[in-house]
């Protein structure tokens, strides 16, 4: 609700401000910037908001579609370490140990058939860093593919970067219509809607 009243307030006010440029700037007019007009800039300024379309206008956007275009490249090293980067280490530096022997069976599994991307003897088992916070608006992960369950920098046969990127765009959703529950739910974009992944493994072609 608050968020609602936020995007109104900041809405009408910029709206305001911008008839009143073109009323004086452009029209060199006088007149009061009529109340009606403010309401219909109001409206479309929140329209916009909610389109993909004013994501281009946030720096942070940008960061996150930047980061993510790191996985269309070839599976290397150089890759690895681009990725590695952003969580403050490289495949020399990594803890490997912490890596291998965390027992979250969320940052660890054997990759199976029905998970879509398994193939015998490349991708078979999938490892996860610790979740890093950018700031307030992203969130990352590494992941590695490998053939082997204990995983070192010689036998990544794949690896991302998974960000979420809170948008601040609100939704409506009745979770719950016997008791009219109902909460304002945040949108949030990954990596796979802004990059297509490479999942061609280190040493094949493309």
């Amino acid at each position: 609700m608050i968020h609602i009243l936020l995007l109104t307030t900041f809405s009408t006010i910029l709206s305001y401000l911008i008839l009143k440029s073109i009323y004086t700037i452009i029209f060199k007019s006088k007149k009061k910037v009529s109340k009606f007009l403010v309401f219909i800039g109001a409206v479309g300024l929140i329209v916009f908001y909610y389109t993909p379309y004013s994501f281009y206008l946030e720096p942070s956007y940008w960061q996150f579609r930047n980061m993510c275009k790191i996985n269309e490249l070839p599976n290397n090293e150089e890759k690895y370490n681009k990725i590695l980067s952003y969580f403050d280490t490289d495949l020399d530096r990594l803890d490997w140990e912490e890596l291998n022997n965390n027992n979250d069976n969320k940052r660890k599994w054997k990759i199976t058939k029905e998970h879509g991307y398994y193939r015998q003897g490349i991708y078979e088992y999938a490892t996860l860093t610790k979740e890093k916070e950018i700031n307030s608006r992203l969130g990352m992960v590494a992941s590695f593919l490998s053939n082997e369950a204990e995983i070192n920098r010689y036998n990544i046969n794949q690896m991302a970067i998974n960000i979420s990127w809170h948008t601040r765009r609100y939704f409506f959703e009745i979770t719950n219509l016997l008791s009219y529950g109902d909460m304002w739910i945040e949108k949030t974009l990954a990596c796979v809607d802004v990059a297509k992944e490479n999942m061609t493994p280190k040493g094949f072609k493309q």
